[in-house]
Formats: structure tokens, C-alpha cells, sequence
């Protein structure tokens, strides 16, 4: 809540320096144009400040499967004019739980908390997510700065006392702000304590892929197993998991497989589109239930990808200087968090 122009805290005990009246509009460089990125930029330019992104990749054929956006996130979305329901996404209403042959478990009907949540919980596809972030970040639309993103501008060094970013094209960008946005294999972390934080295997692998729903719809062996619009469906063996839930206005599904990264042979790498074989993924869930392997079968051999989930030591901070981390940059995010 805003009293006077500042933050106030819920319970009224005093004010929360979030709101300035800045002497000027700063500068500030975001290292990765992801989703992240680009919402840090979004905020920060809605303040007045000049924002510019730097991004490694042309950013032209954006990938990936669905997310979760919470009632939280969700709510800062829509404060910045973003309503993810306008492309697509499906609201949260069903959850249901069972075990590896499709027996016992439990479901819930969550399409009233919405109300208790403020804000709904919606599953959308990632890259609409994306695109339309991105759109609001770098528009033209007379309030404040657009943000503006440089593609294909890898950072290879920081210096946060100096706030200075260096290109790999030899070009020196000066900010009074620096972000590090940019992901897991972030190239600015070790400038904000000295130490290259070495990433390691959390033990697990996820297979990622999308099918139509209409294919699992027009089927009546795998039907029963997504026949409920909305709804998350989690089927649990004892170190393996396998997840699914719809977007696009439930005209997808999409599916996480979650299990040892030692029966995938999934390896470490920046790749957002490392291939992975449905035979390997069959194999690794060959004790589920068969209606779930037929609904499997249905994705096309050459969309099924496969990430080994990495991990990072904590960080003693994310600080230093002008240079700040954030998202993945700074703290890895893994199925258990």
C-alpha cells in the first residue's frame, strides 16, 4: 500500500524504502533477455529508469513447454497489463495425485481459490509467456522508456565497481546498474564474489515434451487419464514422477518426467533443446501404468528433450558493487524448491 508515495507495511508499522523519488533515471544493463530478465525490465522502466538488455541469442524461434504462474507472480503480471488467460493459458482448477499404476491417490477441486488467492493460478505455454513479456518491456507506449534488447551480445566480464559490462565483440557497456539475469550458466556471477560457483548434479533428469490433448482425447485407453480440463495430474513411482498438465486453452499437454539422471544419461549442458530418445524415455517408466505409456508414445520422436537438473552451492550474497543477481543467476531452481 502507498501512503504519501511510500511502501507501507501491511500492519502499518512504518514504511518500506521501495518507492524513491529518484534525482534522475538510472542506467541499468540486464545480462539475459529470459523471463526474468525482461520483468526486471519491465519494473524498472515503469519507474523511469533506462533500461538495456543484453541477450546471446537472436531470441527468433523462442522454445519450451508450459509453466506455472502462480498466484504471486501472477499478480504482478496483471498489476503490468499482462493477463496470460489472452494467449492461452488455462486457469488451475483440478489436482489430482495417483501412484505409478494409475491407483489410490487423492484429487482436489481448487477452482475457488482463486478468490482465497487474490490472483488465479494459471499454466501457460512458455514462450507466449515470453513474447508477450517481452512486448511490454521494449513498447513504444509513451509512459516511460521502452527497455531495449540487443540480440546476439554475449557478456564475457563485469567489473561492479566500475559498472561495466564487456561483449565478446569487444564493446564496453557502462551502466549505473547491472543485472545478472542470465541463467544457470550465468557468465557474471563469479564477478560478484571472486569465486566461479561450480554447478553439480542434483541427481535427477527431466524429460520435457508437448502432445496434442485431442490425440489423448480421441484414444479411449489414454482419455481417462486427461479427460478433466484444467486439471494437474501427478503420477509417483518411488524416485521417479511423472507430471502433466494442459495449456494453450487445454488444446496441449504438457509433460515433466522427473527421474535419476543416471537412466537418461542426461549430461550438463547450456543447450535449451537437447534431444532426448522416447526409448530411453519409455525404458525409464517401463513399471507405470500402460495407459500412461501409450499416452507417452503419442509425442513425436523428435520433440522429446531432456535436461540434467543442475545445483549450486548457496551464495553468500548476490551483491557486489552495481552488480546484482537474479533468477537462476543467483540460486538454481530444482523440482524440490
Amino acid at each position: 500500500m502507498l501512503v504519501n508515495g511510500e511502501a507501507q507495511r501491511p500492519n502499518g508499522a512504518g514504511s518500506s524504502p521501495l518507492v524513491h523519488d529518484y534525482p534522475r533515471p538510472l542506467k541499468v544493463a540486464i545480462v539475459g533477455a529470459g523471463i526474468g530478465g525482461l520483468s526486471a525490465a519491465i519494473a524498472l522502466r515503469r519507474q523511469g529508469h533506462h533500461v538495456d538488455l543484453y541477450e546471446q541469442s537472436r531470441l527468433v524461434n523462442e522454445t519450451g513447454a508450459a509453466v506455472h504462474l502462480a498466484p504471486n507472480s501472477n499478480g504482478l503480471l496483471r498489476r503490468w497489463g499482462i493477463y496470460a488467460e489472452t494467449f492461452g493459458a488455462n486457469p488451475s482448477h483440478h489436482f489430482k495425485e495417483r501412484d505409478l499404476h494409475n491407483q489410490g491417490g487423492f484429487d482436489v477441486d481448487i477452482s475457488k481459490s482463486d478468490g482465497q488467492w487474490q490472483h488465479p493460478w494459471q499454466l501457460v505455454h512458455r514462450a507466449y509467456l515470453h513474447n508477450e513479456i517481452r512486448n511490454v518491456a521494449t513498447a513504444e507506449d509513451g509512459a516511460s522508456p521502452p527497455a531495449t534488447v540487443h540480440v546476439a551480445s554475449k557478456v564475457i566480464s563485469a567489473n561492479p565497481e566500475k559498472g561495466e559490462l564487456q561483449l565478446e565483440d569487444g564493446t564496453t557497456v557502462q551502466a549505473d546498474v547491472i543485472l545478472g539475469a542470465d541463467g544457470i550458466y550465468s557468465k557474471v556471477r563469479k564477478f560478484v564474489t571472486g569465486t566461479d560457483y561450480k554447478l553439480f548434479r542434483s541427481g535427477k533428469a527431466a524429460f520435457r515434451f508437448l502432445i496434442p490433448r485431442a490425440a489423448a482425447l480421441e484414444d479411449p485407453v489414454t482419455a481417462p487419464l486427461i479427460d478433466r480440463e484444467n486439471s494437474l495430474g501427478i503420477w509417483f513411482g518411488a524416485d521417479r514422477r511423472i507430471v502433466i498438465y494442459p495449456c494453450n486453452n487445454n488444446q496441449l499437454l504438457n509433460f515433466v518426467c522427473i527421474h535419476p539422471d543416471t537412466e537418461s544419461h542426461a549430461t550438463a549442458t547450456d543447450e535449451w533443446n537437447k534431444k532426448g530418445s522416447i526409448e530411453q524415455l519409455l525404458k525409464v517408466y517401463q513399471e507405470f501404468d500402460p495407459a500412461l505409456l501409450q499416452l507417452i508414445k503419442k509425442v513425436h520422436p523428435e520433440e522429446v528433450n531432456v535436461w540434467q537438473l543442475l545445483d549450486m552451492e548457496a551464495m553468500p550474497t548476490w551483491v557486489n558493487g552495481k552488480l546484482a543477481l537474479l533468477g537462476d543467476a543467483a540460486h538454481p531452481f530444482t523440482p524440490r524448491r
